[in-house]
């Protein structure tokens, strides 16, 4: 005995994942489930059938014809809708990804902008929290994304590698030079930090190594443009905060230009072995 197929449109969490990326609302996509069962209808059976109100199945569906998801069209003076292909989802998903893409691109040149705007207005700096393996990507996406100018930072990276372990190395480190970002280091000696130090050359660097007793970085600190990123990475834990001001960030640039130019009469050098005597 052959089984029944279901009439009606059937609920899928999935599909409604999918309709949700490609901007439909939960009753345009009942709308289009709809018209998949019944291939062509008018609007107020579509109407009666979804349990929508007449007007708003009208709307709907005029929205979806715009973007070539359902066709309309009249047949013996009656309009009609009928669903296009659903392959038309895959390409409104990806024009969808694209204006994304776009926006972001015009968010990273404009928002510097419009965020002095909003800080002569406001009077004080903006201070964003982060925290989390989620929040150390965001707070290094912009600390590393394509700049002018280059970033100052100090660092100890036996700290930070506690707490995720090789990702200064293994990501964030060629996520700078992709983005071709020049950084000058302040960094706490370590048989890690001399294998960085001498990698300077071809991952955009300059590393000044200072002693971790004389000098203790426990956290992480980077000036850049108008920003300054603070990390910690005590007790296995991410906490991170960026605080936007012009002032703030040009004064603690000054500093770290001074000390790295302080810094070489500093460095640690390799420790001798004295031979033993006899």
């Amino acid at each position: 005995m052959k089984k029944k197929v279901p009439i009606g449109p059937v609920s899928d969490d999935r599909l409604e994942l999918l309709f949700r990326h490609a901007g439909l609302s939960e009753k345009q996509g009942k709308l289009y489930r709809l018209l998949l069962v019944t291939g062509e209808e008018r609007p107020s059976v579509l109407a009666r059938k979804s349990g929508l109100k007449r007007g708003n199945t009208y709307a709907l569906l005029d929205d979806m014809a715009r973007r070539g998801l359902v066709a309309k069209f009249e047949k013996e003076k009656v309009l009609y809708f009928r669903p296009e292909t659903p392959q038309r989802l895959t390409t409104i998903i990806e024009a969808r990804q694209k204006e994304t893409h776009i926006a972001k691109e015009l968010a990273h040149d404009l928002l510097p902008n419009l965020t002095s705007q909003y800080q002569l207005s406001v009077g004080k700096p903006t201070i964003s929290y982060y925290e989390g393996e989620e929040g150390l990507h965001r707070v290094f996406e912009d600390i590393y994304a394509p700049k002018k100018e280059p970033v100052y930072g100090c660092v100890d990276l036996e700290k930070a590698d506690q707490t995720f372990p090789a990702h200064v190395v293994g990501q964030l480190i060629p996520l700078r030079v992709k983005n071709k970002l020049f950084a000058y280091s302040l960094v706490t000696d370590s048989p890690k930090a001399r294998g960085l130090q001498k990698e300077d050359a071809v991952q955009l660097r300059k590393t000044i190594l200072v002693s971790k007793k004389d000098y203790p970085l426990p956290a992480e600190i980077d000036v850049y443009e108008d920003k300054i990123a603070m990390l910690s990475f005590e007790k296995g834990k991410f906490i991170g905060m960026i605080i936007q001001n012009q002032e703030f960030a040009t004064t603690l640039k000054s500093i770290m230009k001074l000390a790295l130019e302080k810094a070489p009469e500093l460095q640690t050098t390799p420790p001798t072995v004295e031979k033993a005597t006899v």
